[in-house]
């Protein structure tokens, strides 16, 4: 069953998630959501998938961990894909002495959407900290900030970039069955390095992103419930 808040095509028989939310249908889920994070519908829908004893991709544990900058980076270098060192604090002092300058800023709170902010001296890694932090009540994940910032789309670990990005794409969507989101990588000395990842918004989708999603779903359809294990 294809649990969607994106219009897909007819054959694919999508329901929305209002309407899987009030059932109590027996079938693997694939859940297809532009925002998985916590308490927001893409989470409800796993999570009621799961309380039914549905398989469901992506799971509430994957959903949650992979909103969370830096369990989503613990876990990737335990999976082998290449991250930068990270630190989880409130703590501008403890930021500069251990990472200095430039940095870039992760929310940690996962009600935070705004993605990322860099900041080269100690004014704007205050006004980051700030930011995303909520005023300094929570913590945030700092990265060290050692070449370009790239964004880009994934669909099923698919994307529109070079080859080691693809593959760090494809490792994320293999680990934490994420169907849709948005990555952030570091491209630095020749490498390229997980970040972070955000929801998409409506806004944002293309006409090819759409037959991405269609094309990746039509697939795992026809792997019939074998497609949550």
């Amino acid at each position: 069953m294809v649990v969607s808040s994106i219009d897909l095509t007819k054959d694919l028989h999508a329901i929305k998630p209002s309407t899987f939310l009030e059932s109590s249908i027996k079938s693997a889920v694939l859940n297809i959501n532009t925002d998985y994070r916590y308490l927001k519908t893409g989470y409800y829908v796993s999570l009621h998938a799961e309380v039914l004893g549905n398989k469901v991709i992506p799971t509430t544990e994957n959903i949650i961990d992979a909103n969370r900058t830096p369990i989503l980076l613990l876990r990737a270098q335990k999976a082998g894909i290449p991250t930068l060192p990270a630190i989880v604090t409130g703590s501008v002092n403890k930021i500069i002495s251990e990472l200095g300058f430039p940095v870039v800023i992760f929310a940690v709170n996962p009600f935070i959407y705004y993605g990322y902010k860099t900041a080269h001296n100690r004014s704007a890694l205050y006004r980051a900290v700030k930011s995303l932090g909520m005023n300094y009540k929570f913590a945030v994940c700092a990265q060290p900030l050692m070449g370009e910032m790239v964004s880009f789309k994934s669909f099923f670990g698919k994307c529109e970039q070079d080859e080691e990005t693809k593959r760090i794409s494809e490792q994320v969507y293999s680990l934490f069955k994420i169907p849709v989101c948005k990555l952030h990588v570091q491209k630095a000395e020749d490498k390229t390095y997980l970040c972070g990842l955000q929801p998409l918004r409506t806004t944002e989708f293309s006409p090819l992103d759409m037959k991405t999603i269609q094309r990746e779903v039509m697939l795992l359809m026809r792997q019939g419930d074998n497609f949550g294990a």
